[in-house]
C-alpha cells in the first residue's frame, strides 16, 4: 500500500526523467539516475516515510538548521517559595547618606587648580564637599575664590 508522499515522489521522478531525457537530451541512464535521486529527495522531504521506523528521520529533516531545544531544570521548591513570599515593608532601611560638609582646602590643594575665568588669577581659598546622589553616584564639589573676590565652582563625578 502506497501513501500519498510516495506517489508524489515517483510522479516527480518520472517528470524529471522525461524532462532530462527529452528536453535536455541527457543519456537515458543519467536521466534515470537523476530521477531516482530526485524521487528519493522528494520522498524524504515530503513527510513521514511510510512507516513508524522512519518518523525520527522525518522529524529530524523537518527541523534541519533549527536551534536545539535548551533544557533548563525546574527550580527547587525552596527557592520558588523564597521568591514568592512577600517581604515586609520595613525591612528595607534607607542607606545612610555619604554627603559631607564643605571643608576648607589647604594651600597645596589649591596649587595647580584652574585659574579664575574672569581675571586669570589663581585661587587663594576654596572648599571641597561630596554630594551623595544615590548608590554609586557621588559628586565632588569644589568652590574657589580669587584675590579679586571672584567666585567659581567645579563639580566632577567621583573625582
Amino acid at each position: 500500500m502506497f501513501s500519498l508522499d510516495v506517489v508524489v515522489a515517483w510522479v516527480c521522478a518520472v517528470v524529471c526523467c522525461i524532462v532530462a531525457y527529452r528536453v535536455l537530451v541527457v543519456p537515458f541512464w543519467i536521466a534515470a539516475a537523476m530521477a531516482l535521486v530526485f524521487g528519493l529527495g522528494v520522498w524524504i522531504a515530503v513527510g513521514p516515510l511510510c512507516g513508524w521506523r522512519m518518523l525520527p528521520w522525518s522529524a529530524r529533516i523537518k527541523r534541519w538548521g533549527a536551534p536545539d531545544t535548551v533544557y533548563s531544570p525546574p527550580a527547587p521548591v525552596d527557592h520558588v517559595a523564597a521568591l514568592l513570599t512577600p517581604r515586609p515593608v520595613g525591612s528595607l532601611a534607607p542607606r545612610p547618606s555619604q554627603s559631607t560638609e564643605p571643608r576648607p582646602l589647604e594651600s597645596y590643594e589649591l596649587a595647580g587648580r584652574e585659574p579664575c575665568w574672569r581675571c586669570g588669577a589663581p585661587p587663594v581659598e576654596g572648599t571641597h564637599a561630596w554630594e551623595d546622589r544615590g548608590p554609586f553616584q557621588k559628586l565632588s564639589n569644589h568652590t574657589f575664590k580669587c584675590e579679586n573676590g571672584h567666585r567659581w565652582t567645579n563639580s566632577t563625578d567621583g573625582g
